[in-house]
């Protein structure tokens, strides 16, 4: 396979390319600026003949700034998420789908980096895969099993995917999550991030793996008060 032929097949999220990213997502807030460095897995299983299970598995260390004078620091892993979606392995035409459970498991380390309750929902994407132009979205919603204040959990994202294929592996690119917390006071739900970057997929020698690196930049349209105007996202990814 040609990199520019594995290039397009890595950015539908149900191609079942074994990988795992190196992210780390770069946020202005409170008083200084947040990150959120995560190792994601990606495994596909076969569960019939034309049926599969993708996992996508997001282990996050986190380190957030004082969110006023006078508090503290936080730093620790976060709360892992879980999104499985099942999925056609046939594919037929240029749209692929998959839908599936989200659960994020309480493994934070440290209080305010997630709630200590087991939350689930549903999560469902759709893709289309051109030849210049792909994109698609990622909808997921999920709720804890219990808990109060902080520890409660009604969060709604949308990870919405666009892409712009280039010669020789390079691509531009708009791929962030927006999100809505449900339960957080009237006008500081929404979280809106919009802009872009670009990237490359490649070969390093005559090995058999294949890597992408990409970076993007986004202004946050809209926000809670307490969230800065923009956020980085840079990630490298290896392909099995």
């Amino acid at each position: 396979m040609s990199v520019e032929e594995l290039s397009k097949q890595r950015q539908d999220p149900v191609a079942g390319i074994k990988s795992i990213y190196f992210q780390d997502v770069i946020l202005s807030i409170g008083e200084g600026t947040a990150h959120s460095f995560s190792i994601q897995p990606v495994f596909p299983i076969r569960i019939a003949e034309n049926l599969k299970i993708i996992s996508y598995t997001i282990i996050p260390i986190q380190y957030v700034p004082p969110l006023a004078p006078g508090l503290g620091s936080s730093f620790g892993l976060g709360n892992i998420l879980i999104n499985g979606y099942f999925s056609s392995i046939q594919k037929k035409g240029k749209f692929s789908w998959g839908v599936g459970p989200s659960i994020q498991l309480p493994t934070r380390t440290n209080e305010s980096l997630g709630s200590n309750r087991v939350s689930i929902g549903p999560s469902a994407l759709v893709y289309y895969a051109g030849d210049k132009f792909s994109g698609g979205a990622v909808v997921q919603n999920y709720w804890s099993l219990g808990g109060t204040g902080i520890n409660k959990v009604n969060l709604f994202s949308c990870q919405y995917i666009a892409y712009y294929n280039l010669p020789e592996g390079w691509f531009l690119e708009s791929n962030t999550t927006a999100q809505a917390n449900w339960l957080a006071d009237q006008g500081q739900e929404w979280f809106i991030p919009v802009g872009g970057g670009g990237g490359k997929t490649f070969k390093i020698g005559d090995g058999k793996l294949f890597y992408c690196a990409t970076a993007q930049f986004f202004y946050n349209a809209v926000k809670p008060d307490i969230v800065g105007d923009w956020e980085a996202v840079l990630q490298f990814q290896i392909i099995f």
